[in-house]
């Protein structure tokens, strides 16, 4: 009597492949090829595994063990295989334990044909179904990750973005940025070039030191009014008048945000420091204007078409960020989201470098 084992493509040992979606969710799919009548396709699937293992070991104890299952269910295995195939799988003598027969052998040598002939084409299936279902499946927005150094506009940005772009802001100093950028650690790095010194030297070396002009470029962000944020009535009009004797000066802490001068000097712990016309402003302090910076974002010019980046800088030229900005005193986004060559962030500081009174550089 001929008996037939039903066939479908795929194999039944540890062989399955995985595709993801959204760069997030991993799917796996196999197929097996040996199932029969009392067979299952999971039966058939540890059967092979249970086959492979006697092929190594010297008894049915220790094949079981290995394929992970009970002797006395490797036993019931191998007797409800037997069934389909006509004859037995595996030859049981007292004294020389378990060992393949012929046709359990056979069995092995088509399991390994079916998945060596198998192998390509489930590997083109892999690539091809993320893009078969991708029309039926909610739209994943493009995402970012930007490393910058702290900005009041740029810290809105992210709710300007969202539901077209899903941006991971990060503040630190503008050098660590730069390097985050040029060790691929984010797509993108926000920095501030004054045009005045020493200050746009020190930003003009970090963009030398980490950044390629044949590899980066720039987005105009904003331009922003830098200068002394001075406690009301303390009588100070220039630098000149932070070296008279009791003046409280502030540094920025490195890392802080740039309101933490102003709050300083709001809290009277201070009477002058450099920050931004927007938080002098914001915590109702004078301010003395010294400087002018240009707000840049750079970024891989072989990003510059991709999906995520185009989304980003339509948002930076459309009205809503445009009102976000035109709330800051001092800011500026008229060029918002033109781009720019590594060149032209230094230009700034020359330009503007012999454009100040020799008493501000």
């Amino acid at each position: 009597m001929r008996r037939s084992l039903p066939y479908s493509t795929g194999n039944g040992r540890a062989s399955w492949i995985g595709f993801r979606l959204h760069n997030k969710v991993q799917f796996q799919f196999d197929a097996s090829w040996l199932a029969g009548p009392g067979l299952t396709r999971e039966r058939g699937r540890a059967l092979l595994r249970l086959l492979a293992e006697l092929e190594r070991s010297s008894s049915l104890r220790e094949a079981a063990r290995a394929a992970g299952m009970s002797y006395r269910s490797a036993w019931g295995l191998l007797g409800e295989a037997a069934q389909p195939f006509g004859a037995p799988l595996v030859e049981m003598q007292r004294g020389r334990g378990a060992r393949l027969s012929a046709l359990g052998r056979r069995v092995l040598q088509v399991d390994e044909r079916i998945r060596v002939a198998l192998a390509e084409p489930l590997e083109r299936l892999r690539a091809e179904i993320p893009a078969m279902l991708a029309p039926a499946l909610p739209q994943a927005r493009p995402r970012l990750t930007l490393h910058a150094s702290h900005d009041l506009a740029l810290a809105a940005l992210p709710a300007v973005c969202a539901g077209r772009l899903e941006l991971e802001l990060l503040f630190k100093g503008s050098d660590d940025c730069l390097a985050s950028l040029a060790r691929g650690e984010c797509e993108l790095a926000g920095f501030h070039v004054a045009n005045a010194l020493p200050r746009a030297a020190a930003a003009a070396a970090a963009l030398g030191k980490w950044l390629d002009p044949r590899r980066h470029a720039l987005i105009h962000f904003v331009t922003r009014e830098q200068g002394l944020i001075v406690r009301p009535g303390s009588k100070i009009h220039g630098v000149h008048d932070l070296a008279r004797p009791g003046v409280r000066f502030i540094h920025r802490q490195h890392g802080a945000e740039d309101a933490s001068v102003a709050s300083a000097v709001a809290a009277k712990r201070a009477d002058a420091g450099f920050g931004l016309r927007a938080d002098a402003t914001r915590f109702r302090l004078d301010f003395v204007p010294l400087a002018v910076e240009r707000y840049f974002i750079a970024c891989q010019k072989s990003a510059w078409r991709g999906a995520a980046l185009q989304v980003l800088l339509q948002t930076l030229k459309s009205p809503q960020f445009a009102a976000e900005a035109a709330r800051l005193p001092g800011y500026d986004a008229s060029q918002s989201g033109t781009r720019h060559a590594l060149d032209d962030a230094l230009t700034w500081v020359e330009r503007g470098a012999a454009a100040l009174p020799a008493g501000a550089r």
